[in-house]
């Protein structure tokens, strides 16, 4: 039950935060917009996937369908969005600059790029297209890494950045 308001409210925050952050960007307010996606979708969404993972483990992992005696993995998980959310608060409080902040969008975008497709080949393999798991998981992370890559494109473009 917890992780499940974890969850939510995880998805809820995400959601808003990039909402409010494309809306300022589209005010012509790059800074800003990084400053909340950095913030919010970054840091507060990491940081709430680490409680879940870490603390709620037992819950989550029933809530993913991948109990276990050992939570190893789902500490392992929860680290890794821990890293990412400690990142977004260091660019974000260090003041380093629109490079680091749309590079710490970037890494988290991707991480989660690889998440939703482990969702979507879990999801073929057991064949559980179009069921609940495969909607709530698989689908909604991927739409939220290709707002997060279009949100990455637009601030590249807009402080003339190049991946290269």
């Amino acid at each position: 039950m917890t992780a499940h308001l974890i969850t939510t409210l995880r998805i809820v925050t995400g959601a808003a935060g990039l909402l409010f952050g494309y809306y300022v960007l589209y005010e012509n307010n790059l800074e800003a917009a990084l400053d909340i996606i950095v913030l919010i979708p970054v840091g507060m969404v990491g940081f709430l996937s680490f409680t879940g993972h870490l603390i709620f483990h037992k819950s989550d992992a029933r809530r993913l369908g991948w109990e276990s005696n050992k939570p190893y993995y789902q500490y392992e998980v929860g680290f890794a969005h821990l890293a990412f959310a400690l990142i977004a608060f260091i660019t974000y409080f260090g003041n380093w600059g629109v490079a680091a902040k749309i590079l710490a969008v970037l890494g988290y975008a991707l991480y989660l790029l690889q998440v939703g497709l482990l969702y979507t080949k879990r999801s073929l393999s057991e064949h559980r297209i179009f069921t609940r798991y495969f909607l709530r998981h698989a689908i909604a992370t991927l739409v939220y890494v290709v707002l997060m890559f279009y949100f990455v494109a637009k601030a590249m473009s807009e402080a003339q950045l190049a991946l290269l």
